[in-house]
């Protein structure tokens, strides 16, 4: 399992006073806190020194606003923290634990700013002034994923390890979750890790990569796909040897890229139906994110622990390729763009948030 999860906590608003956790010398697994930059890649990538809300480096997850690059939301272990000046400086409206695929940003007018906060879900319509609970789910929120298709849908995957309940997926038929729907998983599992949710937007099929989270042997985690926007669920893990932790789409043909934790990157051109294994990007498998502007351009997180040195990574091939591109030293928990896709932002787990301009040569 990957380790930049935490318990779910109590949920305060509007807490704005310095954390008690700033500064703090390590961050929850006994990671110990360090600095990875600046430094200058040699693949071209110049990172910025880190940037740490309010002192805090525990942080899994970052959105950038598409249409305003001043404008992040960053979330960890100890809550939600947003910026609207580039970083300089930063408020903590949510506290809590808040996974790495727990925040959402829906571009549109308004942009809609979702957050998983232990087992709360919370909506800003107005770029982080006002947040407001709408739901409330048994288990903690590990996956959020917002379609804005037609009336809209919300999809909320949870951890369900230790829960004697039927395991499924929430939906709510609106972008308010003004009501809930559980929509069980085939032949009821339990114990399963929803680490995260994607949809096409050509096809609205959807997938949702588990991990089972007391690994019974032999070992067959499921890769769940949806084709009646999440009513009915079908495993296409097929011949996957691992479970998954990321999916993207290719909007044009429905390629599917799965990242499953450790082996790296497969791909499936079938829906999920077969799949094809990776060449070289094994030793990947926390963070997978798309270029909107070149589909077959990748980059990908890695863990640091044992002998893998963490770090970013990048593909041209879809993942049959990798090559480094920095942050070696840390686990990449979360990567985003801007709205222009010319610079990377990295979350690095015990160091902060990253910043990169993409050299040209990445560029589509």
């Amino acid at each position: 399992m990957r380790p930049i999860l935490g318990s779910p906590a109590v949920c305060v608003l509007a807490l704005f006073l310095t954390p008690s956790w700033a500064g703090a010398a390590t961050c929850p697994f006994n990671i110990p806190v360090v600095s990875l930059g600046p430094s200058n890649d040699p693949s071209g990538f110049h990172w910025s020194a880190p940037i740490r809300p309010l002192g805090d480096a525990c942080l899994s997850a970052i959105e950038v606003d598409p249409a305003d690059e001043q404008t992040w939301y960053a979330a960890g272990i100890n809550g939600v923290y947003q910026t609207h000046n580039g970083g300089h400086t930063w408020t903590h409206p949510l506290a809590g634990a808040v996974s790495s695929q727990g925040l959402r940003l829906v571009p549109g007018s308004p942009s809609l700013v979702y957050a998983g906060v232990g087992n709360r879900l919370f909506l800003s319509r107005d770029k982080g002034k006002n947040w407001t609970q709408i739901g409330l789910f048994p288990q903690p929120i590990e996956s959020v994923f917002v379609s804005r298709v037609g009336a809209g849908r919300i999809f909320i995957g949870l951890t369900w390890s230790g829960s004697a309940a039927a395991n499924g997926i929430f939906v709510s038929g609106n972008l308010g979750g003004a009501f809930w729907q559980k929509k069980l998983f085939p032949n009821n599992p339990k114990n399963l890790i929803v680490w995260d949710i994607e949809a096409n937007p050509q096809d609205a099929a959807l997938y949702a990569p588990c991990e089972i989270a007391n690994h019974p042997q032999p070992y067959h985690p499921p890769l769940y796909r949806s084709l009646d926007g999440g009513m009915t669920w079908v495993d296409v893990a097929g011949n996957l040897p691992w479970h998954g932790v990321a999916v993207q789409i290719r909007p044009a043909d429905g390629f599917v890229y799965a990242l499953l934790e450790g082996p790296g990157i497969f791909g499936s051109a079938t829906q999920g139906m077969s799949w094809t294994a990776p060449a070289q990007s094994q030793g990947l498998g926390v963070a997978l994110l798309m270029d909107p502007l070149k589909p077959t351009r990748l980059y990908a997180g890695r863990q640091k622990v044992q002998l893998l040195t963490g770090g970013v990574f990048h593909s041209s091939d879809g993942g049959s390729t990798v090559q480094p591109i920095g942050l070696q030293g840390g686990t990449v928990g979360d990567l985003a763009f801007n709205g222009a896709t010319t610079r990377l932002y990295a979350t690095v787990y015990a160091s902060g948030i990253y910043r990169a301009t993409i050299p040209p040569a990445f560029l589509p």
